[in-house]
């Protein structure tokens, strides 16, 4: 699972890596015979620093910063879609800057390069994911709600190991999906639909498929009232491609089509503005705050024994385990008190019992009472754990991993 969690974790930076080299490699050719890093020409550097975040902005509106279940194809062709896109914005840029020392076809390399690099070092990991998948890492959970003429379906959607879907119940009155099932899901009947939020609760579900032939109107609202109290993704298959809900989103999977019911924020544009700027200003307040963060950890290391950085395990989307990251605030001896529980959060509970408190380290108190014990956590914003401005996450537990 560290190893699933490490490729995640670098997919957005391989994307940047991708566009840096895309801008070496094109100035290593146009400008062959004076060699170096092209960030030494002030007006590439200035390119850069503009294409880069709109970049990265299409990349996540054509959905190709995730892990996907996308053929190659399909892939190839977004990526060279979004490569024409920036070549338009390029020579956007290119004229609104007078950018007129840089040659002109260098704009096509980029575009080239960029797509050449972006595709493939995407396509490496995906494989690796998608073996990974294959073994049973990184699944989705669903809940299946199904009648005998879904069975087709249900038996090509698991046959297919890499989509990573992993049925944790089956709600059916049918006696054929009952025997063909039991031996990997838990085979319930229709009506217990009813606990359905609590399952939903306990095995951490990310998605309910509702495959029946016909649809129960009483039964889909009350699926949907489920998933919409829990933030899950509710997907209902239907024929009529035509059919339109003003709530629900077109998507298919596996040759199938369905109506998905998403509770959250779902605007392409949005996301994609705000995704780029918590990266990009966490990237940003790293580097402009870099020579403070190595003052304060030099610090924490001089005066207390212990590591600088500690994780504080706290429950993120759909109940999964996230390690928030923190300065050390406490001696090494109280690592299983290391930081306040949620009620000790209080402001009441932040005066004299602070003070008192012979946890803390001489520089930790400092850092616990100002909130400078949090800026690690700009690296879990710069990881897409977290966005820049969020509400707390519920802790996990009042214990913290030390790394």
């Amino acid at each position: 699972m560290k190893i699933l969690n490490l490729l995640k974790n670098i997919l957005n930076p391989i994307d940047v890596l991708s566009i840096l080299f895309a801008f070496q490699c094109s100035y290593s050719i146009s400008y062959f015979e004076r060699g170096g890093l092209f960030y030494t020409d002030s007006s590439l550097l200035s390119l850069f620093i503009c294409i880069l975040p709109f970049w990265l902005m299409i990349l996540f509106l054509i959905k190709v910063t995730g892990i996907p279940a996308k053929r190659y194809k399909v892939l190839f062709f977004l990526y060279l879609q979004s490569s024409i896109s920036i070549f338009f914005l390029l020579t956007l840029f290119y004229f609104s800057l007078g950018l007129n020392s840089i040659p002109r076809l260098l704009l096509t390399e980029l575009s080239f390069f960029g797509f050449f690099f972006l595709f493939f070092g995407r396509i490496t990991v995906y494989k690796i994911l998608k073996s990974l998948k294959v073994k049973g890492y990184n699944n989705v959970n669903i809940i299946i709600v199904a009648d005998s003429f879904s069975l087709s379906y249900i038996e090509n959607l698991l046959s297919k190991k890499e989509l990573g879907y992993k049925v944790i119940v089956i709600f059916t009155e049918s006696a054929l999906i009952k025997r063909k099932f039991e031996n990997i899901a838990i085979i319930l009947p229709e009506i217990f639909l009813g606990i359905l939020n609590d399952l939903i609760e306990v095995d951490f579900i990310d998605e309910v498929l509702y495959l029946k032939e016909k649809t129960d109107s009483a039964g889909v609202r009350e699926i949907l009232a489920s998933c919409e109290d829990l933030g899950v993704t509710l997907r209902l298959k239907c024929k009529d491609s035509k059919t339109k809900l003003s709530s629900a989103v077109k998507t298919d999977i596996e040759n199938g089509k369905f109506l998905s019911f998403i509770n959250i924020p779902n605007n392409s544009y949005a996301l994609a503005i705000k995704k780029t700027v918590d990266v990009n200003l966490a990237l940003l307040m790293i580097v402009v705050l870099s020579p403070f963060l190595i003052i304060l950890s030099l610090l924490i290391k001089l005066t207390s024994r212990g590591p600088i950085i500690c994780d504080l395990i706290k429950t993120g989307w759909r109940g999964r385990q996230i390690k928030v990251y923190r300065f050390r605030t406490m001696f090494e001896n109280n690592q299983n008190q290391s930081v306040f529980s949620e009620s000790d959060m209080k402001p009441d509970c932040i005066g004299p019992e602070l003070k008192k408190d012979d946890r803390f380290t001489p520089i930790g108190r400092f850092l616990f009472k100002s909130g400078l014990d949090q800026l690690p956590q700009l690296f879990n914003v710069l990881k897409g754990e977290m966005p820049i401005i969020s509400q707390r996450h519920p802790l996990q537990s009042d214990s913290v991993k030390l790394r």
